[in-house]
């Protein structure tokens, strides 16, 4: 018999209302969804702990199955992918042990990555880490011979070093581990968004390493789409996959309440989604969301802007 879908305030939250699973049956799906509810990571105001819960319940009216619709930000007709979706649940966090997580979260995206296409969301950024160690193994294991690159959305570079007393990952030096520990080239690092007035030394660091960075303002002369041409067109025919991490604070503080280190200047939420509605040219493996904080946003605005987003993303940006 057929399951009726629920009402958007009744039921289990769910990602985009799919089926709870186990790693017996993700090769039935097509995009798999893990949260990773964790925030010893971040160095200011703490919460993203709970955004994964919260982002589900958000998510709980998208569905992705090849709908004929219409556009009106473009004027045009559209069809969405056809994908089947799943959740598999939380990686189970232990505040204290924050290696053990690094290691529980690659466990987890490795098992997603050999047979399907992960969907993460934080948490704080240091959750990247271990999310991308995992799809990069598995990666690997599938096609030996190409690079895995990522496309990095931030108001941050993330290339910090060590600092008071964070983990060994924090979220402001995820990508420096990345390089560090072999598992990233500086020159397959794309940051898009980041801004202010940051320390000369992380500039150096990027320089040193061929890091790619485009700045917001970048950004508003060129224009997003011309942006991820220019990234797409650079990598063509390269035998590189990409994995995207998206932090919520690439997008202008007036937007997004609900994260710990918002700044202004940044993103808008049209530029952030023309760009993840046109990755499609490039090879993905892996998607996270991460620096979500239900705690700072009242309103959680942040997480409709959110679910947008990543329904748009999956909807016309993701290849299968």
């Amino acid at each position: 018999m057929e399951e009726k879908e629920e009402y958007i305030y009744a039921g289990v939250p769910r990602f985009m209302g799919g089926k709870l699973i186990n790693e017996n049956e993700i090769k039935k799906y097509d995009v798999v969804f893990l949260g990773v509810p964790c925030d010893y990571g971040a160095s200011y105001r703490l919460g993203a702990k709970y955004a994964p819960r919260q982002l589900r319940e958000y998510s709980f009216w998208d569905r992705i199955y090849g709908q004929e619709l219409y556009d009106l930000d473009h004027n045009e007709y559209v069809k969405t992918n056809t994908l089947k979706i799943a959740d598999i649940g939380d990686v189970y966090v232990d505040p204290t042990h924050p290696n053990k997580n690094q290691n529980a979260i690659s466990k987890k995206t490795y098992a997603i990555a050999k047979n399907s296409f992960p969907l993460v969301c934080g948490g704080d950024h240091s959750i990247t880490y271990g999310s991308f160690r995992g799809v990069f193994k598995a990666m690997k294991e599938k096609y030996p011979d190409y690079n895995i690159g990522i496309i990095h959305f931030d108001a941050h570079l993330d290339l910090e070093d060590k600092y008071l007393n964070m983990p060994e990952v924090w979220h402001g030096n995820v990508f420096r581990k990345l390089i560090e520990d072999k598992y990233l080239e500086g020159e397959n690092l794309y940051s898009i968004g980041p801004r202010g007035v940051v320390g000369r030394e992380w500039v150096d660091y990027a320089k040193s390493n061929n890091i790619n960075i485009y700045t917001a303002n970048m950004v508003k002369q060129k224009g997003i789409i011309n942006v991820i041409n220019e990234i797409t067109n650079k990598n063509h025919g390269k035998k590189i996959k990409f994995y995207i991490t998206f932090d919520i604070d690439c997008l202008d503080v007036s937007y997004i309440f609900g994260t710990g280190t918002p700044q202004c200047n940044g993103l808008t939420p049209y530029d952030a989604d023309e760009a993840l509605r046109n990755l499609n040219g490039l090879d993905l493996c892996g998607f996270d969301m991460v620096e979500l904080n239900p705690s700072l946003d009242d309103s959680h605005s942040s997480f409709v802007i959110a679910c947008e987003l990543i329904y748009h993303f999956l909807a016309f940006g993701y290849k299968k």
